[in-house]
């Protein structure tokens, strides 16, 4: 009787496996030339730098396209396009021309009291 080989795959702490892919990536990186470990550097220096600026949200796929599409027609950088949008909001609102009760409505997560109803509900 032939005995297969087990393949597990190893547990690890997701401290334990950042600290490994760390001391992975500054191993291969001093195994660089000097020249390309500067540049490396700088380029990891201004991604940290941004990390500050840089923000997350869920947008409908069409939402994403219409910015897309707009800030190629314009010639100018989606973000910038979002930021406008959203500097543009915050003025309205707080000019109270924008009332988000008439958008809320009860959420079924336990973190959040309200969602936003932003679309209209298609008709079954």
């Amino acid at each position: 009787m032939t005995r297969k080989a087990l393949n597990r795959k190893p547990i690890l702490d997701s401290a334990v496996a950042d600290l490994l892919s760390d001391m992975e990536e500054k191993q291969q990186l001093s195994q660089l030339p000097r020249k390309e470990r500067i540049k490396k550097s700088r380029e990891h220096s201004k991604i940290v730098a941004r990390r500050e600026q840089r923000v997350t949200y869920d947008l409908p796929p069409d939402v994403r396209q219409r910015i897309k599409t707009l800030a190629e027609e314009e010639g100018v950088p989606a973000s910038q396009v979002v930021t406008l949008a959203l500097l543009n909001f915050l003025k309205a609102y707080d000019g109270n021309e924008i009332n988000l009760s008439t958008y809320k409505e009860p959420s079924r997560s336990p973190r959040y009291d309200w969602n936003l109803r932003l679309f209209k509900k298609k008709d079954s």
